[in-house]
């Protein structure tokens, strides 16, 4: 379950970046920074509560 979310929430984020590089590169560089960050910070708060339990 988790890698499903996980390869959606991947999907999305490319598919964002796709479509905001054919309006402005500075506008999908800083998406894909901000996207790359929010995926890493949640997978490690998904992982560190699946230790927990």
């Amino acid at each position: 379950m988790l890698r499903d979310r996980e390869s959606t929430f991947a999907i999305i984020a490319a598919i964002l970046v796709l479509f905001t590089s054919m309006l402005d590169a500075r506008v999908s560089a800083i998406l894909a920074v901000v996207l790359l960050v929010a995926f890493a910070v949640i997978t490690y708060l998904d992982r560190r509560g699946n230790q927990a339990q």
